[in-house]
């Protein structure tokens, strides 16, 4: 998996690219959320337009990663999951737990309420 980070409208924005399986390449989206945090960003939108699929450790990596940022009252949302994407944040009902939407202009505009 590969990360871009990027500032819009003074939210971060994290590009996810390629499979969330777990391992040191998805243990590094962690790292970077902690450290966001640590510098008192705490608007986040984590984009998957570009992940094929997530994995059980996957999925316990960005639970992980919202479980850090919530306690420094950082809010993370998710936007562009793709059919498969979505159907497995429904199954294990993690878009109860995440605010999911379809683009990644929703997510920023549910930022500014």
């Amino acid at each position: 998996m590969k990360i871009k980070k990027r500032e819009v409208d003074g939210a971060t924005i994290l590009d996810l690219s390629g499979e969330m399986y777990g391992g040191p390449d998805n243990m590094q989206l962690v790292d970077i959320v902690s450290e966001l945090a640590k510098d008192r960003k705490l608007d986040l939108v984590i984009n998957l337009a570009k992940v094929r699929w997530i994995s059980s450790t996957g999925l316990g990596i960005l639970v992980s990663a919202r479980s850090r940022y919530a306690k420094e009252g950082g809010v993370i949302k998710i936007c562009n999951p793709n059919d498969r994407v979505l159907g497995i944040l429904q199954v294990t009902r993690l878009n109860l737990i995440f605010d999911v939407f379809g683009s990644e202009q929703e997510a920023l505009e549910s930022l500014k309420k």
